[in-house]
């Protein structure tokens, strides 16, 4: 386990740069923290990182967003986004099951802690807002 404190925005992107240079590909990175924790900018820091250049939002209402990146291993990030849904079966009708378990993709979830069973290898990131701008940031 690895905890963090991230005093500012900037920090809390340096954080999820770091993490983006350790990745190998094929991983699922389960996001979990409040409205406003910081989540989105973690993954877009994260995707940053991957090299994608466009802008990256939540897909709150799309739910899921496919990015082509040039990775040592990976061609693919997937950016999910579960705060609208209902049931993890939802998860599987908007194609993610085509996405997991690839090793040439890595996929993002924020609001990870809706879905039950995740599986065991996946990377569990829990941001925390602790005071003003500062985060508390583990990653399991």
């Amino acid at each position: 386990m690895k905890e963090y404190i991230a005093k500012n925005q900037a920090a809390t992107e340096e954080i999820a740069t770091k993490l983006a240079t350790e990745l190998k590909g094929g991983e699922l990175l389960a996001l979990s923290g409040n409205l406003g924790a910081g989540k989105t900018v973690f993954v877009q820091a994260l995707a940053k990182a991957l090299g994608i250049e466009e802008n990256i939002t939540s897909p709150t209402f799309v739910l899921m967003k496919i990015y082509d990146i040039e990775h040592q291993a990976a061609n693919k990030f997937v950016h999910v986004d579960c705060y609208r849904l209902s049931t993890q079966e939802d998860l599987f009708e908007i194609g993610l099951g085509d996405y997991l378990n690839y090793d040439n993709i890595i996929v993002a979830i924020e609001w990870a802690d809706k879905i039950a069973n995740l599986p065991d290898t996946a990377i569990k990131i829990h941001i925390e807002l602790i005071e003003d701008e500062q985060r508390k940031i583990t990653i399991t």
